[in-house]
This record gives C-alpha cells, structure tokens and sequence, in this order.
C-alpha cells in the first residue's frame, strides 16, 4: 500500500506562505537555520517534495475543490433544488460577486500561490543543497518541481484568464519563478503558456533519463506491497508527475494554446507507450469489494488525499438529504442524456446506481471499497489520465479516420459501440469529456476553451446560456487593490 508520511517543514507551510498574494511575509532567521538543517540530507530533500504533493492532494485544492467540487459545479454536473446550499447555487449560476462563490474563488487563488511559492523554494533548495543528492535523484526532483510548478500555473490560467483564443494578450496572472519580496507584474496569457511550457521543456530532459516509469513494463502497482526502500520517489511513479504525464501535461497545454500540431506529437508519444497505462478491464471492475471505479491503470498523474471518503460522505452519500446530496437528479433524464441512453457504459453502470434507500442514481465514483486491504487505488483522485491523451489526439488529428479510431478506442474500452462514422465531430468528442470526466474537473476547461456557448444542466437536463465573462473568474479582491 502506497504510504505519504504527514510532514510539515515550517518554512515551506508558513514562513513563506502568503498573506495576500504578492504579500509575503516577514522571513524569521530561525527559517534559514532550519532550512540549512533540512536539506543537509536526502531525507530533507524527499520529505519536501512529499510534502508539496500532500498539499495538492488536500481538501482545498486537488484533493476536492479542484476536481470534485468547483469545475464541475460549474459545468452543471449536478442537480440544484431551491433549497441547496444558497452559496452553491450561486457558484452554478455564475454569480461570482456573491459572497459564498467569491469566498471560494479567493482561496482558490490563494492556496495556489502558497504552493506554487513552496514548489519555488523547493528548486532554490535544490539549487543550493542539491549536491547531497545523486544525480538521478536531483534530476527526478527538479524536472517533477518544475512540472508542478507548470500544473498549478495552467490551471490559475484556466481559471483566472479568459481562453487563449479569446484573449491571449490578457494581463491577469502575476508570475513567480522566485520567492522573495517584490510583487511580479500581471503576465499575459501568452507569457504564462510560454513559461508553463519552458518548465515542462525542462521536465521533460530532465526526467527522459531518470525516470523509471520509463523501462517499466506498467506504471500503475494496482494491487501488493509496494517496497519505497530509501528512494520512495522511484515507486508509485503515477502519483508523482513522472515522465509521462509530463508529456501528457504539454499535450493539454498546447491544445489550450491552440497548438495542435504541436499537442498531437505530444499526445502520441503516449499512445506509443500505452501499454504502460492498460485500460481498465472487465476482471478490474467485476467484484464489488474491490471495482476500480478510478480505473487506476490508466491514470498518468494522480493525487492521494486520505480524507477523501469523507468528502464522499459529505457530498454523495446516499444517507444525506435530497437538498445536500449532490447527483444528477431525481430522474434519469440528464444520466439518460448524458449516456446516450446506454446504461451498459461502464462510467455509467459502475458509478450511478439506485442505492442507500434514494429512488435515484446517486454518485458512487469516489465511496470506499469493502476490501480496504488489497488494493493501492484507494484515495485516488485522478489528474491526469490516457483517455484525454485520445480525446486530445481525436481533436488534433486531421486524417478523420484515424481521429474516429482514437475515439472509438476510448468508447471500445468503456464497453459502448463504436461510431462507424462521426456524426459531428466536435459534438461527438465532446459527449466524451461529458462521459468520461465526472468528479475530475476537466469537463468544465473543455466548455472554456471551446467558448461553448449553452451547456447542458441537470438542474433543468435542458441547455444553460453561458457567456464569456462567465468562464473567467474575478481576481481576489486583495489582488486589485493599489500594487
């Protein structure tokens, strides 16, 4: 069982977290003094960057708010009654200036900065410490700091700016690749794209020739006692951002900037090596005690986060009233939509059921499983996974018929028939995002950097008007006061 010891450096967690944004604060020199201790050992170096991947696992960002709960709230994922929470049903209807959707959308931005400052101070550490390390490990450390550093910077793109190919020279994301004192200028959207790009340039030498998720035969240790020894970052390589989700990370940033050649090359890099990532098969998912709902053979990148059945209990849990729960309604139009009316689809038949005494489908992707002892997938949050590899892959590739062929292995592998031909494209790709990504947050970034215009709700299981300025967040009050 894959195991993140709970650590806590106090210079990463609070001598330079942020007290607005650009604020930071004060540095006591007892930090320096610590620092100095910390990294004097490997040790130092592996709690540090184990700590930076339990803080983006935690509830507040990946580990809830960022996949579960705010993308996909906005993307009408979920039925809202008159009587949900007032906060949540503002945050669906786009009422960012509200004080619950405004509340969240601050600590958002906040708690990325936090961490984007501690993945900085990591690469500094390494700069300066880095020579208590062998050289596989320091090019493993820096190339996966690098890589986070270019997730969370993509995702405040996404979030805080409007789509690339609607606004590109928008100056909106102040960008540090340092820690210091000095607040950074607003980069435009350009600028953070090329920058998230040169890291994961450098990530990818990096990692090309020291990653072991390169000679093994599949990344993901399903199942059995995983041994971390002294090197615990040369084990469960898909939960750290290893070579390959590196790769699959360029491929989603330059879809988003537009780049399709570019993110297709990037994207078949992987489907070359998709042996490493297998599709879930049907004895993956047959016994109840132990179904692999997350489908953890195929995911690039995952974040752990030990709370997360209690975040089901809260949020899905049959037991909670019909105006707490979230689900797809009480009916089964919106699933029926949805699913094109094939409850045989694996995404569909394994992850809503009738249950816990409801008369409806209620959200099973993320309950517990029986069998709490044999299998490493519990905890799983998906952040990166093959099937977008081939929906990135069906979007660039403009031979029709290969794109159909990376589509209808997706639909092959989720036990759904295959499209002899595409209906509609665009209409046809993006019915699988719908599919494919409840609970993980990607659907809402596809609605964004397609400009959707409509989006289907289950609140109505009709098509939801939405504008442009609606797909962006405000920035933080504390962010637009006088720099």
């Amino acid at each position: 069982m894959k195991q993140l010891k709970k650590i806590l450096i106090p210079f990463f967690v609070c001598a330079y977290a942020l007290t607005g944004c650009n604020k930071w604060l004060d540095v006591k020199p007892e930090d320096k003094f610590i620092e100095d201790e910390v990294f004097q050992t490997p040790q130092g170096f592996i709690d540090g960057l184990n700590g930076i991947y339990l803080k983006l696992g935690a509830d507040n960002l990946y580990g809830s708010e960022l996949t579960l709960q705010v993308p996909d709230l906005l993307a009408q994922y979920y039925y809202m009654s008159s009587t949900h929470d007032l906060g949540i049903q503002a945050l669906t209807n786009f009422n960012y200036d509200e004080a619950g959707p405004k509340n969240r959308i601050s600590a958002i931005w906040t708690n990325l900065y936090v961490n984007i400052t501690n993945i900085n101070k990591f690469l500094e550490n390494i700069e300066t410490y880095g020579s208590v390390l062998d050289e596989q490990s320091k090019a493993i450390m820096s190339g996966e700091a690098h890589a986070l550093r270019a997730y969370l910077y993509f995702d405040l793109v996404r979030m805080f700016a409007p789509a690339y190919t609607v606004a590109p020279e928008a100056a909106t994301i102040p960008y540090y690749e340092h820690t210091g004192y000095e607040s950074a200028p607003y980069s435009t959207t350009k600028e953070v794209i090329s920058n998230v790009l040169d890291d994961l340039q450098l990530a990818e030498q990096l990692l090309q020739t020291s990653d072991p998720a390169l000679t093994m035969t599949k990344v993901d240790q399903t199942t059995g006692t995983i041994d971390y020894g002294k090197k615990p970052y040369l084990q469960a390589r898909n939960y750290h951002l290893n070579y390959y989700a590196v790769k699959g990370l360029q491929a989603r940033v330059l879809l988003y900037a537009d780049q399709k050649t570019e993110a297709l090359a990037a994207a078949e890099t992987i489907i070359q090596n998709k042996s490493k990532f297998p599709w879930v098969q049907s004895t993956d998912i047959s016994d109840p005690s132990t179904v692999n709902r997350i489908y953890s053979t195929e995911v690039l990148f995952a974040f752990e986060n030990r709370n997360l059945y209690g975040i089901y209990n809260n949020l899905y849990n049959p037991a909670l009233a019909d105006n707490t729960i979230l689900t797809a309604g009480t009916s089964p139009s919106f699933l029926n939509a949805i699913f094109d009316n094939w409850p045989n689809d694996y995404r569909y038949s394994l992850n809503w059921q009738v249950a816990g005494g409801k008369s409806y489908n209620v959200f099973l992707k993320y309950q517990d499983l029986s069998n709490t002892s044999a299998p490493n997938y519990r905890y799983t949050i998906a952040g990166l996974r093959l099937s977008e590899i081939f929906l990135i892959a069906a979007e660039c590739e403009t031979d029709p018929n290969k794109s159909l062929a990376y589509l209808n292995e997706i639909r092959t592998h989720r036990n759904c028939q295959v499209l002899a031909e595409y209906a509609d494209a665009t209409l046809d790709i993006m019915k699988e995002y719908r599919r494919e990504f409840y609970g993980e947050g990607q659907l809402w970034y596809y609605y964004k950097r397609t400009n959707t215009a409509s989006i289907l709700s289950a609140t109505s299981n009709a098509q939801k008007t939405i504008t442009t300025t609606q797909y962006t967040f405000p920035l933080p009050l504390v962010e637009t006061e006088p720099r």
